[in-house]
């Protein structure tokens, strides 16, 4: 019931969708991806065999979503 919380205590949820060149990474993109980890964020990235989520190392708030 998020719609009863203050606005300061409201999750908010915003997905983006970054298209990173495999063998010439945009260094912008790579920039505004390390900005989302650093604010809390989750990344989800693929790997060889499947996808992977990532956040910053001790950050129980994400760890935990």
């Amino acid at each position: 019931m998020n719609s009863l919380l203050p606005p300061s205590e409201q999750e908010v949820t915003v997905s983006q969708f970054f298209q990173v060149h495999p063998e010439n990474p945009q260094p912008r993109l790579i920039k505004q991806a390390a900005e989302i980890i650093k604010a809390g964020g989750l990344v989800v990235y693929p790997t060889d065999s499947s996808y992977a989520l990532g956040c910053q190392i001790g950050d129980k708030s994400a760890i935990e979503r």
